[in-house]
């Protein structure tokens, strides 16, 4: 969901701005910018913003505002945990702003949908299952790939809540014409986000800063 300039009323975006940015300062603040301090650390993280900026260049539209891709904010939050995913997908957020048209004045209002709903989203999944059944199958299955399929579902629809309720679009031609697709973009999120994280906590476990295996594994 990328909402271009134009679309929305100027109380949404205020709104937005008021939400968004102090959240996005909180991550800044609160980020462990010492992970940043070894030259792994700095590629992968920059590593992280291309790959976001590149994979939300994929995407299919039915009208403006109405579009479908991959966020995968799920493996950023379990690799990076909340803060630093939250600031990855904001700066692929400013690229794909900068160079695909969409307009600063909607960028916190695409920020709150396409990058803080879903990581807070995914981190409070990650949190439960990390205190109530700490286990590896439980850790993929759920974080990787229901929390994934449910994030995006979540995006859809707040998107899709804004843009009915500023009045772009009826709720009729929403039902018809783009929440019926949502469950289609549902299960490639889950599948991407659950089969990478796998990969990675198979090959990479170094890079997971959310999974330990003393904790998942051993003595499971």
């Amino acid at each position: 969901m990328d909402l271009p300039e134009g679309l929305i009323g100027a109380p949404w975006l205020w709104a937005a701005n008021l939400l968004f940015f102090p959240v996005l300062a909180v991550a800044l603040y609160r980020a462990p910018w010492w992970r940043l301090r070894s030259r792994e650390g700095q590629h992968l993280l920059l590593g992280a913003c291309v790959f976001t900026f590149f994979l939300w260049n994929v995407k299919a539209g039915v009208s403006p505002g109405l579009t479908f891709h991959l966020l995968g904010a799920g493996l950023l939050t379990l690799m990076f945990s909340w803060e630093f995913a939250l600031i990855i997908m904001a700066v692929a957020l400013a690229g794909n702003t900068w160079t695909g048209g969409m307009g600063w004045e909607t960028f916190a209002l695409n920020g709150l949908i396409m990058t803080a709903l879903p990581v807070l989203i995914i981190y409070r999944i990650f949190l439960q299952v990390d205190r109530h059944a700490p286990n590896f199958f439980v850790y993929v299955l759920a974080c990787g790939f229901l929390g994934g399929a449910f994030s995006v579902l979540m995006a859809g629809m707040m998107g899709a809540a804004v843009l009915w309720g500023s009045g772009v679009y009826t709720f009729d031609y929403l039902s018809d014409s783009y929440l019926p697709f949502l469950p289609l973009i549902m299960v490639p999120e889950g599948a991407f986000n659950g089969m990478l994280t796998t990969l990675l906590i198979t090959y990479r476990p170094e890079w997971m800063r959310t999974f330990r295996d003393e904790r998942y594994i051993n003595g499971k």
